[in-house]
Protein backbone atom coordinates (compact mmCIF):
# COMPACT_ATOMS: atom_id res chain seq x y z
CA UNK A 1 0.00 0.00 0.00
CA UNK A 2 1.11 3.40 -0.68
CA UNK A 3 1.31 5.40 2.30
CA UNK A 4 3.97 8.50 3.13
CA UNK A 5 4.77 8.36 6.86
CA UNK A 6 6.95 11.77 8.09
CA UNK A 7 7.47 10.74 11.62
CA UNK A 8 10.96 12.25 13.15
CA UNK A 9 10.87 14.41 10.47
CA UNK A 10 9.93 18.89 10.82
CA UNK A 11 8.03 20.70 8.73
CA UNK A 12 7.87 24.64 8.62
CA UNK A 13 5.29 26.14 6.24
CA UNK A 14 4.98 29.93 6.00
CA UNK A 15 1.40 31.67 5.16
CA UNK A 16 0.18 28.26 7.60
CA UNK A 17 -2.85 30.13 9.23
CA UNK A 18 -5.71 29.79 5.58
CA UNK A 19 -5.91 28.69 2.34
CA UNK A 20 -3.59 26.15 1.32
CA UNK A 21 -1.12 27.30 3.99
CA UNK A 22 -3.83 25.83 6.62
CA UNK A 23 -4.35 22.45 4.13
CA UNK A 24 -0.92 21.66 4.22
CA UNK A 25 -0.71 21.67 7.82
CA UNK A 26 -3.51 19.15 8.70
CA UNK A 27 -2.01 16.58 5.64
CA UNK A 28 1.47 17.00 7.24
CA UNK A 29 0.00 16.38 10.97
CA UNK A 30 -1.90 13.79 9.69
CA UNK A 31 1.29 11.90 8.27
CA UNK A 32 3.08 12.25 11.79
CA UNK A 33 5.37 15.07 11.13
CA UNK A 34 6.46 17.72 13.55
CA UNK A 35 4.28 21.04 12.14
CA UNK A 36 5.80 24.07 13.08
CA UNK A 37 3.09 26.83 11.78
CA UNK A 38 4.36 30.52 10.50
CA UNK A 39 2.28 33.38 9.78
CA UNK A 40 1.48 37.07 10.67
CA UNK A 41 -1.48 36.44 11.98
CA UNK A 42 -1.33 35.01 15.29
CA UNK A 43 -5.11 34.70 16.68
CA UNK A 44 -5.67 31.95 14.13
CA UNK A 45 -2.18 30.40 14.43
CA UNK A 46 -2.91 29.87 18.02
CA UNK A 47 -6.02 28.28 17.25
CA UNK A 48 -4.48 25.95 14.10
CA UNK A 49 -1.62 24.84 17.06
CA UNK A 50 -3.95 23.95 19.63
CA UNK A 51 -6.00 21.79 17.25
CA UNK A 52 -3.19 20.09 15.18
CA UNK A 53 -0.84 20.24 18.63
CA UNK A 54 1.89 22.33 16.45
CA UNK A 55 4.66 24.44 17.15
CA UNK A 56 3.79 28.02 16.29
CA UNK A 57 5.50 31.33 15.81
CA UNK A 58 4.59 34.81 14.38
CA UNK A 59 6.30 35.55 11.14
CA UNK A 60 6.19 37.82 8.53
CA UNK A 61 8.20 36.63 5.81
CA UNK A 62 8.70 40.76 4.35
CA UNK A 63 11.10 41.15 7.23
CA UNK A 64 14.54 39.60 7.12
CA UNK A 65 15.19 40.43 10.20
CA UNK A 66 12.60 39.05 11.68
CA UNK A 67 12.99 35.35 9.09
CA UNK A 68 16.68 35.06 11.01
CA UNK A 69 14.86 35.73 14.35
CA UNK A 70 12.37 33.51 13.92
CA UNK A 71 14.46 30.20 12.54
CA UNK A 72 17.15 30.93 14.97
CA UNK A 73 14.58 29.70 17.34
CA UNK A 74 13.91 26.11 15.36
CA UNK A 75 16.22 23.67 15.81
CA UNK A 76 15.43 21.67 12.98
CA UNK A 77 13.97 22.03 9.71
CA UNK A 78 13.23 18.95 7.31
CA UNK A 79 11.12 20.30 5.34
CA UNK A 80 10.57 24.14 4.12
CA UNK A 81 7.28 24.93 2.80
CA UNK A 82 7.24 28.25 1.35
CA UNK A 83 3.28 29.34 1.05
CA UNK A 84 2.97 33.01 2.06
CA UNK A 85 2.01 35.31 -0.07
CA UNK A 86 -0.59 38.13 -2.09
CA UNK A 87 -2.22 38.88 -4.90
CA UNK A 88 -3.73 42.27 -5.99
CA UNK A 89 -4.73 43.62 -9.47
CA UNK A 90 -3.69 46.12 -11.43
CA UNK A 91 -2.28 47.28 -14.92
CA UNK A 92 1.28 47.79 -14.90
CA UNK A 93 1.14 51.70 -15.68
CA UNK A 94 -1.56 51.85 -12.51
CA UNK A 95 0.41 49.79 -10.14
CA UNK A 96 2.38 52.18 -7.83
CA UNK A 97 5.60 51.61 -6.85
CA UNK A 98 5.06 50.51 -3.17
CA UNK A 99 2.95 48.34 -4.33
CA UNK A 100 4.62 46.91 -6.59
CA UNK A 101 7.77 46.02 -3.78
CA UNK A 102 5.34 45.14 -0.77
CA UNK A 103 3.95 42.29 -3.15
CA UNK A 104 7.83 41.23 -4.61
CA UNK A 105 9.03 41.63 -0.94
CA UNK A 106 6.78 38.71 0.02
CA UNK A 107 5.88 36.81 -2.64
CA UNK A 108 9.83 36.47 -3.64
CA UNK A 109 12.23 38.09 -1.25
CA UNK A 110 10.02 35.90 1.33
CA UNK A 111 11.22 32.49 0.09
CA UNK A 112 14.47 33.99 -0.84
CA UNK A 113 14.96 34.64 2.90
CA UNK A 114 13.20 31.45 4.45
CA UNK A 115 15.12 29.03 2.34
CA UNK A 116 18.47 31.09 2.92
CA UNK A 117 18.02 30.68 6.72
CA UNK A 118 17.04 26.65 6.61
CA UNK A 119 19.61 25.85 3.27
CA UNK A 120 22.70 25.35 5.94
CA UNK A 121 21.19 22.90 8.49
CA UNK A 122 19.63 20.93 5.70
CA UNK A 123 23.22 20.36 3.80
CA UNK A 124 24.58 19.33 7.43
CA UNK A 125 22.05 17.26 7.69
CA UNK A 126 22.31 15.61 3.98
CA UNK A 127 18.71 15.77 3.70
CA UNK A 128 16.09 18.49 2.72
CA UNK A 129 13.21 19.50 1.30
CA UNK A 130 11.94 22.84 -0.25
CA UNK A 131 8.41 23.44 -1.88
CA UNK A 132 7.41 26.73 -2.98
CA UNK A 133 4.10 27.57 -3.87
CA UNK A 134 4.34 29.16 -7.54
CA UNK A 135 1.34 29.42 -9.43
CA UNK A 136 0.42 28.98 -13.12
CA UNK A 137 0.87 32.87 -12.98
CA UNK A 138 4.18 31.95 -13.10
CA UNK A 139 4.38 30.39 -16.78
CA UNK A 140 1.59 32.17 -18.50
CA UNK A 141 1.43 36.04 -18.21
CA UNK A 142 -2.33 37.13 -17.52
CA UNK A 143 -3.31 40.53 -17.99
CA UNK A 144 -3.36 43.12 -14.91
CA UNK A 145 -1.94 40.91 -12.53
CA UNK A 146 1.94 41.94 -13.40
CA UNK A 147 3.21 42.22 -10.12
CA UNK A 148 1.77 38.94 -9.25
CA UNK A 149 2.78 37.11 -12.13
CA UNK A 150 6.42 38.83 -12.17
CA UNK A 151 6.85 37.24 -8.21
CA UNK A 152 5.96 33.97 -9.73
CA UNK A 153 7.98 33.21 -12.35
CA UNK A 154 10.97 34.60 -11.05
CA UNK A 155 10.21 32.43 -8.07
CA UNK A 156 10.76 29.49 -10.77
CA UNK A 157 13.68 30.76 -11.59
CA UNK A 158 14.85 30.59 -8.00
CA UNK A 159 13.38 27.01 -7.76
CA UNK A 160 15.13 25.52 -11.07
CA UNK A 161 18.93 27.65 -9.20
CA UNK A 162 18.54 25.98 -5.59
CA UNK A 163 18.00 22.83 -6.99
CA UNK A 164 20.72 22.46 -8.96
CA UNK A 165 22.86 24.06 -5.93
CA UNK A 166 21.98 21.99 -3.76
CA UNK A 167 20.89 18.21 -5.59
CA UNK A 168 24.06 16.53 -3.81
CA UNK A 169 23.52 17.09 -0.29
CA UNK A 170 20.04 14.71 -0.58
CA UNK A 171 18.34 18.05 -1.20
CA UNK A 172 15.03 18.70 -3.72
CA UNK A 173 13.58 22.57 -4.32
CA UNK A 174 10.66 22.00 -6.28
CA UNK A 175 7.41 24.31 -6.85
CA UNK A 176 3.86 23.84 -6.62
CA UNK A 177 1.65 25.36 -9.75
CA UNK A 178 -1.93 26.54 -8.63
CA UNK A 179 -4.63 27.43 -10.80
CA UNK A 180 -7.88 28.43 -9.21
CA UNK A 181 -8.05 27.31 -5.87
CA UNK A 182 -11.04 27.64 -3.02
CA UNK A 183 -9.28 29.85 -1.10
CA UNK A 184 -9.67 33.13 0.83
CA UNK A 185 -7.10 35.09 -1.63
CA UNK A 186 -9.40 33.78 -5.11
CA UNK A 187 -12.54 35.12 -3.74
CA UNK A 188 -10.77 38.30 -3.17
CA UNK A 189 -10.52 37.83 -7.00
CA UNK A 190 -13.33 36.76 -8.11
CA UNK A 191 -15.24 39.82 -5.98
CA UNK A 192 -13.18 42.76 -7.20
CA UNK A 193 -15.35 44.43 -10.02
CA UNK A 194 -12.30 46.10 -11.37
CA UNK A 195 -11.02 42.74 -12.18
CA UNK A 196 -14.00 42.09 -14.06
CA UNK A 197 -13.90 45.24 -16.12
CA UNK A 198 -10.66 44.01 -16.77
CA UNK A 199 -10.94 41.15 -18.64
CA UNK A 200 -14.41 42.64 -19.90
CA UNK A 201 -16.53 39.85 -18.24
CA UNK A 202 -19.80 41.18 -16.54
CA UNK A 203 -19.30 40.83 -12.57
CA UNK A 204 -22.06 38.51 -11.90
CA UNK A 205 -20.55 36.04 -14.18
CA UNK A 206 -17.41 36.78 -13.07
CA UNK A 207 -16.96 33.62 -11.10
CA UNK A 208 -18.83 31.41 -13.55
CA UNK A 209 -16.81 32.32 -16.34
CA UNK A 210 -13.81 31.47 -14.58
CA UNK A 211 -14.54 28.59 -13.49
CA UNK A 212 -15.40 27.39 -17.29
CA UNK A 213 -12.17 28.37 -18.63
CA UNK A 214 -10.49 25.29 -16.24
CA UNK A 215 -11.30 21.65 -18.49
CA UNK A 216 -12.32 20.00 -15.39
CA UNK A 217 -14.98 22.22 -14.68
CA UNK A 218 -14.02 23.28 -10.88
CA UNK A 219 -12.10 25.18 -8.75
CA UNK A 220 -8.94 23.15 -7.21
CA UNK A 221 -9.25 22.10 -3.14
CA UNK A 222 -6.32 22.93 -1.30
CA UNK A 223 -6.53 19.71 0.03
CA UNK A 224 -4.97 18.58 -3.36
CA UNK A 225 -2.46 21.23 -3.47
CA UNK A 226 -1.20 19.79 -0.06
CA UNK A 227 -1.28 16.50 -1.07
CA UNK A 228 0.83 17.44 -3.76
CA UNK A 229 3.06 18.99 -1.12
CA UNK A 230 2.93 15.72 0.69
CA UNK A 231 4.33 13.46 -2.13
CA UNK A 232 6.94 16.21 -3.12
CA UNK A 233 8.18 16.25 0.62
CA UNK A 234 8.57 12.27 0.82
CA UNK A 235 11.25 9.79 -0.04
CA UNK A 236 9.13 8.42 -3.02
CA UNK A 237 9.90 12.17 -4.77
CA UNK A 238 13.19 12.14 -3.80
CA UNK A 239 14.47 12.15 -7.66
CA UNK A 240 11.94 15.00 -8.32
CA UNK A 241 14.15 18.61 -7.95
CA UNK A 242 13.96 21.68 -9.98
CA UNK A 243 10.66 20.95 -11.37
CA UNK A 244 7.39 23.49 -11.53
CA UNK A 245 4.22 21.37 -10.99
CA UNK A 246 0.52 22.27 -12.30
CA UNK A 247 -2.37 21.35 -10.30
CA UNK A 248 -4.62 23.37 -12.11
CA UNK A 249 -7.22 21.14 -13.83
CA UNK A 250 -5.97 21.78 -17.28
CA UNK A 251 -5.52 25.33 -17.50
CA UNK A 252 -2.07 25.67 -17.83
CA UNK A 253 -0.84 22.29 -19.64
CA UNK A 254 3.08 23.81 -20.08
Amino acid sequence: MFTIDLTGKTVAITGASQGIGEAIAEVFAESNAEVILLSRNESKLKAKSQKLKAKYFVLNVSKPENVSEVFNQIDRVDILINNAGVHWNDTVENTDINKWKELLEINLNGVFCCSKAVVGKMKKNKYGRIINMASVCGKVGYAFSGAYNASKFALIGLTQTMAQEVARENITVNAICPGWTETAMAEEILHDEKYATYHNIPFGELKTSCIEAVPIGRYIHPKEVACLALYLASDYASAITGQSINICGGLCMH
